[in-house]
């Protein structure tokens, strides 16, 4: 069964359209595709929808339900909704004029330090050049202020899913002193999935740094998959696609990182909006079309 809750398209940073999206999906066997467009800021960015968009995009998304609906392929209307203090939060009620069907908690920026804010995932060189301003390029502050976001989203609530948990790995290598098993670091790390772990929350193990070419594994990394594990935390996939390519080809990693944590089984949400539990020999293995 292939299922994915964090996809993209062009009412964001999307490289197609929804329709083509929910078609190569139905192409690759998936049961399940619930869309996460980057949802609305209190400012513009390049990446995110505008809240002039919000009524739009549901339509769309509803449109394709009731099409895909009919051919066995349940599509979901959902956001990614970015936690930022005293900015941003998934559980402002602003969202949910659309009928959501489920939001993505994500933290991609930085806001605690010096120089203004700042996204832990743009591109290397911009990255690093806010970096050098914020902490001269040390990467200890930049983690440290990312983990006690991520812990500030955890407890705010009004998401389903945690997203890239360790997103901020992406840019390591253009930080000084990025060292993912240093103790500190995954102290950091172990502290948020400890308390997503209280709070019975489900976190997606992400694909779409591999998919996309910038880093070689899965978020979160096998490390904190394994505190995530004996925390508690569930976890489900998503593919953070993009493009219709990034649909299905990386899944097999997500399984491969599980079970290497020694998780049994995953979570998926259909469209009655309940949990159900599926063994990882189960997941990932495209539905038959006819």
């Amino acid at each position: 069964m292939r299922f994915s809750y964090h996809t993209h398209c062009e009412y964001c940073d999307g490289k197609a359209t929804a329709a083509e999206m929910a078609g190569a999906a139905a192409a690759a066997g998936y049961s399940i595709l619930g869309f996460s467009s980057h949802a609305p800021l209190p400012f513009k960015t390049s990446w995110n929808m505008d809240w002039t968009d919000l009524r739009a995009y549901a339509d769309v998304i509803l449109g394709l339900k009731e099409k895909w609906g009919r051919e066995g392929l349940q599509i979901l209307l959902g956001l990614e909704v970015d936690y930022i203090p005293g900015l941003a939060s998934p559980a402002d009620e602003a969202y949910r004029v659309i009928p959501l069907d489920h939001v993505i908690g994500s933290v991609h920026y930085i806001v605690g330090l010096p120089g203004g804010a700042f996204t832990v995932d743009e591109s290397a060189g911009v990255f690093e050049r806010h970096l050098a301003k914020a902490t001269g390029g040390d990467a200890r502050p930049l983690w440290k202020e990312y983990y006690r976001a991520m812990i500030g989203m955890i407890e705010a609530g009004g998401f389903d899913i945690i997203g890239h948990f360790d997103l901020v790995k992406k840019n390591k290598s253009h930080a000084h002193g990025f060292d993912e098993e240093d103790s500190a670091y995954l102290d950091a790390a172990f502290e948020a999935a400890d308390r997503a772990g209280e709070l019975s929350c489900i976190a997606e193990i992400n694909t779409g740094g591999i998919a996309r070419g910038k880093t070689g594994s899965v978020y979160p990394s096998l490390t904190i998959l394994k505190r995530m594990r004996e925390a508690g935390v569930r976890l489900t996939i998503g593919d953070d696609a993009h493009a219709p390519c990034h649909l299905g080809s990386y899944q097999g990693k997500a399984i491969e990182a599980a079970a290497t944590a020694g998780y049994k089984s995953l979570w998926y949400l259909g469209t009655d909006r309940s949990w159900k539990e599926i063994g990882l020999d189960e997941a990932a293995l495209p539905a038959p079309r006819d």
